[in-house]
């Protein structure tokens, strides 16, 4: 109750006098297309891939299309005292719209489901079979079968 009624003073103290003062003008998450000569444009990730915080991504082709998809995870869970942890996040497959975007394709299509706090993911290549590794802090590798379909 008494932290919930706090004032900034009361939570930060003398630590407010030596804050820096940033903005910041969107929180989602992008997708840059390389028009060449250093020319890009932007162009916001599905909804979906907004509701968490997006800190790893791989490309792969995952259905086949010639196209690259993307594999996104990220969660956060060492937050401040007063952020609650950020954990919306269970892995998702995109599938390239071959323009400039992407499509979100289903838990329930991929089977993909990778909980805890995810930091990175890499795609390995054992006897031509690609797999997906996702490192979580403090916790196990989960590593899944990336098939020729939407699902993994």
């Amino acid at each position: 109750d008494e932290f919930a009624k706090a004032s900034l003073e009361d939570v930060y103290g003398d630590k407010l006098n030596t804050l820096v003062q940033a903005e910041a003008n969107t929180f989602e998450s992008i997708l840059l297309i390389n028009k060449g000569k250093g020319v890009f444009e932007k162009s916001a990730l599905p909804r979906p891939a907004q509701s968490f915080p997006l800190l790893t991504a791989v490309y792969h082709d995952v259905n086949k299309d010639g196209f690259e998809d993307a594999i996104i995870a990220g969660n956060i869970y060492d937050t401040e005292v007063e952020t609650p942890r950020l954990d919306g996040g269970s892995g998702m497959v995109l599938l390239s719209n071959q323009v400039d975007g992407y499509t979100v394709v289903s838990p329930a299509e991929t089977g993909l489901f990778i909980d805890g706090d995810v930091k990175d993911l890499e795609l390995i290549s054992i006897d031509g079979v690609a797999y997906l590794v996702a490192g979580r802090n403090g916790g196990l590798l989960s590593v899944f079968a990336v098939g020729n379909s939407p699902s993994l």
